[in-house]
């Protein structure tokens, strides 16, 4: 699940050198780009320049404490997702955390498998909204972002034509169903009216496709069309 974060930024605001430099090399291997700060004002200039898609912040920080800078964001932002780290059981800041829709709070000193833990709960959270796992394939992870419509292995980004889009969407959609031609026919050229039923357009546009996916992610059912190999 980690994988999906692949794509995504991270902001982490700590005003310990040591520690913040500890959580970069661990971050740095988990998330496309990494924003270090050592105070909250920092975090504030760097979220509102960058707009990262997640936020780690030390609850005791110089300038602006975490909490502080959380009400800051969460003003007009209700969607980007904020960790707390805290080194105090104060029962009055956890309960402010919750209030503003914290993701989850992480009483310092944090431990690797707990670290983990947390950004597995991240990626699900993005996973339902807009990133759906391909196939895994070696070390490659294939991803579609719904919302961007782009194809993306590890964060490396795919170029895909208008109708390779389409069509991938179609298989995406039907899931495991048998696509046959007159199906792909339908979804890839419905705005084109006038064009008439090629098969030798559908097969070209399918081995396009293929090229740019894992092998045998798109399979052919003798007789019964194509289907979606997640395996």
């Amino acid at each position: 699940m980690i994988h999906l974060l692949k794509q995504k930024t991270i902001l982490y605001a700590e005003d310990d050198i040591f520690t913040r430099e500890l959580y970069k090399d661990y971050f740095e291997q988990h998330f496309k780009t990494v924003y270090l700060v050592e105070n909250g004002q920092q975090a504030i200039d760097i979220y509102n320049n960058k707009k990262p898609d997640v936020i780690f912040l030390d609850i005791m920080m110089p300038v602006l404490n975490g909490l502080d800078v959380c009400k800051v964001i969460r003003k007009n932002d209700d969607n980007t997702k904020i960790i707390l780290f805290t080194g105090r059981t104060d029962k009055d800041a956890l309960l402010d955390a919750i209030e503003l829709g914290v993701t989850t709070y992480l009483e310092k000193p944090v431990n690797e498998i707990i670290l983990n833990q947390s950004l597995v709960k991240l990626s699900r959270q993005f996973q339902s909204t807009d990133q759906y796992l391909i196939r895994q394939f070696n070390d490659q992870y294939f991803i579609w972002d719904k919302t961007q419509r782009e194809l993306f292995s590890n964060s490396e980004y795919i170029h895909l034509t208008k109708n390779e889009k389409l069509l991938l969407e179609l298989f995406i959609s039907s899931r495991h169903e048998k696509i046959g031609y007159q199906q792909i026919f339908d979804h890839v050229w419905f705005a084109n009216n006038g064009k008439e039923f090629s098969e030798l357009s559908i097969k070209t546009l399918l081995k396009r496709l293929r090229n740019k996916l894992p092998p045998d992610t798109i399979k052919n059912a003798y007789g019964l069309g194509y289907f979606f190999n997640k395996s």
